[in-house]
């Protein structure tokens, strides 16, 4: 039995957008559903698709999944949190 509104065995997945990447995309959390297997690019393909202004950030962007830093062929799972960190300078 599949949930509403989840993909055939897919995995849903909350989103965090800091700074440029919350600005690109308007919102600071997102809900984002894939196909199962999905990894960490897969999802900002998928975001970037949706919000080209997103597309400018890209570059730079660093990706956290549960609070640990993580590269881009990382596979996503069910209630993962996905964060879009972009550079942050201070002083």
């Amino acid at each position: 039995m599949s949930t509403p509104g989840l993909l055939p065995c897919g995995v849903r997945i909350e989103v965090l957008c800091f700074a440029a990447a919350r600005d690109a995309v308007g919102e600071a959390t997102l809900s984002l559903e894939l196909e199962s297997g999905a990894c960490v690019a897969d999802a900002r393909s998928v975001r970037v698709a949706r919000h080209p202004a997103l597309m400018r950030a890209v570059p730079a962007l660093r990706f956290a999944v549960n609070e640990a830093f993580v590269t881009t062929d990382h596979v996503l799972q069910e209630g993962d949190t996905l964060a879009l960190l972009p550079p942050v300078s201070g002083g």
